[in-house]
C-alpha cells in the first residue's frame, strides 16, 4: 500500500513538471516572436531614416554652373567642342542641349571674342520646353532664356543662327555657364545617325531671311529625319578657288581645323564620326575661275580630309546644281574625279537638284532649301545610304 502511494505521488509530480515546462516554452516563444517583430520594425525605421537623410539637398536659388565642369550632362550640337572651360559655338547651327529639373529663371553666359569681329552681333535661338527665344549676343554677358518656370523637368536647346565668319575675320563665341535653380539631368541621348555637311554660303543660310543658318536644307533634313549633324560651312569658299576675301584659302585649308579663324593649330576631331557626309560646294569655284588641274587635285585632297575625319569608308554625297547649272564646267570636273576614284562603288555619290537663285543676293530661297531637303531624303533611301523607314507622303 505504501509502495502504491509512492508511485502515485511520483506520477503527480511528473504531470505537474510537464505542465510547467510547456507553459515556460510557450512564454519563451512569445518572447522570441516579439523580439523578432521589434527588430524588423527597428530595421524599417532605420531604412526610412537613411532614405530621408540621402535625399538630394534643395537647389541653391539662381546658382551658377560651369558648362565645362558639367559637360557630362551637356550634349554638343553641330561642329562644337569643349575648349578652354567652355563650349565653343563658332559655326552655323552649333550649340548645346541639356535637361534639368528645377524652377524659376534660366540664364546663359556667353563669352564673345571682341578682338576679332567685335562689331558683329551673333544671333542664337534658344528653345526652352519648345518655346523659342531669339538672343542677340553683342558682348560677353549673361542673357535670360526663360522666367518663372514651374517646378519640373525642362528641356533646353541653344543654337547659333549666324555664320562662322564675316569678311576676313571669324566671329567667335563660347557658352561659359548656366544660372538656374535646379540640377542637371542625364545628357540627352545621341540620335541613331550622325550626318556631316560641308558647304559654302548656301549651307550658311545666306539668301534666307536674316541669313538663317537654322533654316537651311541641312538643318531641315536633320530635323525631319532625326539626325545628329555636324555643319562646316563658310560663305564664299570653294574646293579650289574662293572669293577674294579668303585670299588663297579654300575648304581644303579650313576643313582640317576645328576653326581656322580661332586657331591654326587646333585640329578638327569630330565628337562622333559621321555615317554620311553631304557636300554642297562648286558654286564659288565656278564663279571665281578655278582651273581644272588644280580643282581636281584639291577635290582629291578634300575627299581625303573628309575620310581622315570620318573613316576611310564613309559615304560622300555631293549636291549638284542648287545655285549653278548642273552642266557648269566645274561639275564636269567633279564627275571626272568621282569616276576616276571609283564612283558609287567607292562610296562617292552625286544628286542633282533644281537650280534656284530667287533668294536674297541671288541665292536659293526657302522653298529651294525645303525642296533640296526632300530630294536628299528620297535619294538617301533610293541608294540605301542609311537604313531609314519609308518616306512619309
Amino acid at each position: 500500500m505504501c509502495k502504491r502511494g509512492f508511485l502515485s505521488f511520483i506520477l503527480i509530480l511528473c504531470t505537474l513538471f510537464s505542465v510547467f515546462a510547456l507553459s515556460s516554452c510557450e512564454k519563451s516563444g512569445e518572447a522570441a516572436d516579439t523580439t523578432a517583430a521589434d527588430t524588423t520594425a527597428a530595421e524599417t525605421t532605420a531604412e526610412e531614416t537613411t532614405a530621408a537623410t540621402t535625399e538630394p539637398p534643395a537647389p541653391v536659388p539662381n546658382a551658377y554652373y560651369s558648362i565645362y565642369d558639367n559637360k557630362q550632362y551637356v550634349k554638343l550640337i553641330g561642329r562644337s567642342r569643349f575648349y578652354k572651360s567652355a563650349a565653343v559655338v563658332d559655326w552655323s547651327a552649333s550649340g548645346i542641349e541639356f535637361e534639368y529639373e528645377g524652377s524659376g529663371d534660366l540664364r546663359v553666359e556667353f563669352e564673345k571674342d571682341n578682338e576679332n569681329g567685335s562689331t558683329h552681333n551673333v544671333v542664337f535661338v534658344a528653345e526652352v520646353d519648345g518655346e523659342e527665344r531669339v538672343l542677340t549676343v553683342d558682348r560677353s554677358d549673361t542673357y535670360r532664356l526663360a522666367s518663372g518656370l514651374e517646378q519640373g523637368v525642362h528641356h533646353v536647346l541653344i543654337r547659333r543662327r549666324t555664320m562662322v565668319e564675316s569678311g576676313t575675320v571669324g566671329i567667335q563665341v563660347m557658352i561659359k555657364g548656366i544660372r538656374m535653380t535646379g540640377r542637371f539631368l542625364e545628357r540627352p541621348a545621341d540620335k541613331k545617325y550622325m550626318v556631316a555637311f560641308i558647304g559654302d554660303s548656301i549651307t550658311c543660310g545666306v539668301g534666307l531671311t536674316n541669313t538663317d543658318g537654322l533654316a537651311t536644307y541641312a538643318v531641315d533634313l536633320s530635323t525631319r529625319e532625326g539626325f545628329d549633324y555636324d555643319i562646316c560651312s563658310v560663305s564664299g569658299i570653294g574646293v579650289s578657288h574662293s572669293t577674294s576675301r579668303h585670299k588663297s584659302n579654300t575648304m581644303t585649308k579650313y576643313y582640317p581645323y576645328f576653326n581656322y579663324y580661332r586657331s591654326t593649330t587646333l585640329r578638327y576631331l569630330p565628337v562622333r564620326q559621321a555615317d554620311l557626309v553631304i557636300v554642297n560646294l562648286n558654286t564659288n569655284d565656278n564663279n571665281t575661275g578655278a582651273t581644272e588641274a588644280q580643282y581636281k587635285e584639291d577635290l582629291k585632297t578634300l575627299i581625303s580630309e573628309i575620310r581622315d575625319a570620318h573613316g576611310a569608308n564613309v559615304k560622300i554625297l555631293w549636291v549638284v546644281g542648287m545655285m549653278i547649272s548642273p552642266n557648269a564646267q566645274v561639275n564636269g570636273w567633279l564627275n571626272a574625279v568621282f569616276a576616276e576614284l571609283g564612283g558609287e562603288s567607292a562610296g562617292l555619290y552625286k544628286v542633282t537638284v533644281e537650280t534656284n537663285t530667287a533668294g536674297d543676293s541671288g541665292h536659293p530661297n526657302q522653298a529651294s532649301h525645303l525642296a533640296v531637303s526632300r530630294a536628299l531624303s528620297v535619294y538617301v533611301r533610293a541608294k540605301n545610304l542609311l537604313d531609314l523607314p519609308p518616306l512619309a507622303d
